[in-house]
């Protein structure tokens, strides 16, 4: 090899850079452990990712979970060892005759996917003692500079994401500069896998995916139903007052305006179809996204400027092509309920617009309990559609909406679609990890694909300006993300049983009655447990159904018209509570919306870093 290229020692640090290389090069480390145990060992990929690195291999045999602690000892000794880590450059030819010796096959594959697009001719290899690999870095200085880590878990892997390819073996491992922090982040990985809502929902009987019905298909659960419906009401209310048309548009639409969308060439490999219809004349395509429709209500009438800002929202069901490997409970399914929206104005109202729905993205993110929301101002990529003044235009729209409110925010540079700059926001939940929340996009493709015009003051056509947006995303993957935000414990007005009553004995069962009959009338969701059996258990079990109230009834409370509350994550219990003061606070909570008193605000957590 040549001669090898290092720079100056420098002190580590512990900013966002440094954890990158500090993971990077764990990942090599973990690596070269790898190759020591199996020397036949070839390797994919080793990134750093968000919280610690994995590394991809094809492996003789299947790791087993106790291979991760043979695999841990041999990165403890490489650590001990604290060789430097030596970064050199080779030419391409010398690079893959390198690697090819080595039967590295991965790394050759990647070399002559790279030589398509280096500059020089040139890659980087990094060596530490006996390992070397092909990378651009950057790495510490030294393996005895990598702090404490632990190797999580193996995964499943198909080569450059393609089920088409090889499967290999992904070992993930996380790393951080003190064992202080590993520790902080092994406790919220167990709070984490708590809250998982795939557990949560398997024990609240609250979703179900079934394989028979299909893979990333969602079936709601009656209690997760009455979740979904209470926030899809409020989304409508909302939407109503703030001079929003609800439309609903077909699931299935012809192949020609998917051409036209530009859809199928764009997305085609993530839409479901054709579907032959029409005696064979014409092929149909299952809905991916509402937008065409959107434009076809628009257009269904001439608008003058009189008509504008025009807001369109539906809660519109949609499907998209995912991957098996890519789908995960209701975070990552291929049936999904947006809840789009789009709005039609001219550019003096683009900015106006903007705003308004920032402040209602805003409103509801607060709604829910999400707080320190991080904002991104997406600008121009480079590849894109449409001219630099329009592009000018759009990102001025957007940084102008975001600077009048004084919301601070980062740009994003390039990190627009090729369609549209916009806006996004991401959220923190209740232990502190961003989630992605409400986007708006102005799109600058559309318009003029679909000729979207109104008529102007001077009775001319003018085109239109269409803003997207999503406020919720997926109706699935915000619920989803609510029950690991709530832990299962979703607040009053979203609960599917908001009050449990437990008569003490049978005498008690009319006064039980009448309370049920009362709260029902006030809209209430009550479930009443008048069954034969000890009063802890039955206590127990409506604690167990996440019952926010739990209102228990003998002689004496039906005798004074009272009752005894339990109120769910309290230990106390409040007892001789008048019954109409109860129903008051009860409504009083629903109607406003109120955090559960056992939910846990958002608080600090371990340095993240954006996936790499």
């Amino acid at each position: 090899m040549p001669k090898s290229q290092t720079s100056m020692a420098r002190k580590p640090d512990h900013g966002p850079d440094a954890l990158y290389a500090l993971r990077h090069s764990a990942a090599h480390v973990m690596a070269g452990a790898v190759l020591e145990l199996f020397p036949e060992a070839k390797f994919g990929f080793g990134p750093p990712v968000t919280d610690g690195f994995y590394y991809d291999f094809d492996l003789p045999r299947a790791l087993q979970p106790d291979d991760l602690e043979k695999i841990e000892e041999r990165m403890h000794s490489m650590i001990k060892k604290d060789v430097p880590f030596e970064r050199s450059e080779m030419a391409v030819p010398e690079a893959l005759e390198f690697f090819s010796k080595k039967h590295q096959d991965y790394k050759v594959d990647q070399i002559q996917k790279l030589d398509e697009t280096i500059q020089d001719g040139k890659v980087g290899v990094y060596t530490h003692d006996f390992f070397a690999d092909l990378c651009r870095g950057p790495h510490v200085e030294r393996t005895g500079q990598i702090g404490p880590f632990k190797l999580m878990s193996i995964a499943g892997a198909y080569w450059r994401g393609d089920e088409q390819n090889a499967q290999l073996q992904r070992v993930y491992g996380t790393v951080w500069p003190t064992q202080q922090q590993l520790d902080a982040y092994l406790e919220r990985l167990k709070e984490i896998e708590r809250r998982d809502h795939r557990a949560v929902g398997r024990d609240l009987e609250l979703f179900r995916i079934d394989e028979e019905l299909g893979s990333g298909l969602v079936l709601w659960l009656p209690n997760l139903s009455i979740v979904r419906e209470e926030i899809e009401t409020w989304w409508r209310a909302e939407h109503r007052k703030r001079g929003y048309t609800l439309v609903y548009t077909p699931h299935i639409a012809s192949e020609k305006i998917y051409q036209r969308s530009g859809h199928l060439e764009k997305y085609g490999d993530n839409m479901y179809g054709p579907l032959p219809l029409d005696e064979g004349t014409q092929n149909f395509w299952i809905k991916p996204m509402n937008c065409p429709g959107h434009i076809k209500v628009f257009q269904s009438k001439i608008h003058s400027y009189r008509d504008l800002p025009l807001r369109m929202g539906e809660l519109g069901t949609v499907y998209r092509y995912e991957r098996g490997g890519a789908l995960h409970g209701m975070l990552r399914v291929r049936g999904f309920t947006q809840d789009d929206s789009h709005l039609f104005c001219s550019w003096d109202q683009v900015q106006d617009e903007v705003g308004k729905v920032f402040d209602l993205a805003m409103e509801f993110l607060s709604i829910f309990g999400y707080t320190d929301p991080a904002v991104y101002l997406a600008t121009r990529p480079e590849k894109r559609l449409g001219t630099d003044d329009l592009w000018d235009k759009a990102e001025s729209a957007l940084a102008k909406a975001l600077g009048v409110r004084e919301v601070p925010y980062k740009v994003d540079e390039g990190g627009g679609v090729f369609y549209a700059p916009k806006i996004d926001i991401k959220m923190r939940d209740a232990i502190g990890r961003e989630w992605q929340g409400p986007t708006i996009q102005i799109d600058l493709n559309l318009p003029e694909r679909f000729d979207v015009t109104f008529m102007n003051a001077a009775g001319q056509k003018e085109r239109a300006v269409m803003i997207h947006r999503t406020l919720l995303g997926s109706m699935e993957r915000f619920v989803g993300g609510l029950i690991e935000h709530y832990a299962g414990s979703f607040p009053l007005w979203l609960a599917w049983e908001q009050v449990a009553i437990i008569p003490v004995r049978e005498s008690a069962r009319s006064y039980a009655d009448e309370i049920a009959g009362l709260l029902r009338d006030r809209g209430l969701r009550v479930g009443l447990d008048a069954q034969a059996g000890d009063m802890r258990s039955r206590i127990k079990e409506a604690t167990e159904r996440k019952a926010n109230y739990i209102l228990v009834v003998g002689d004496r409370e039906a005798e004074a018209r009272q009752v005894s509350v339990r109120r769910r994550g309290s230990r106390d219990e409040e007892r001789g509570v008048a019954l109409d003061a109860m129903i008051e606070r009860l409504v009083t909570e629903r109607d406003s919306k109120q955090l559960p008193a056992d939910f846990v605000r958002p608080t600090g957590a371990p340095t993240l870093m954006a996936d790499a």
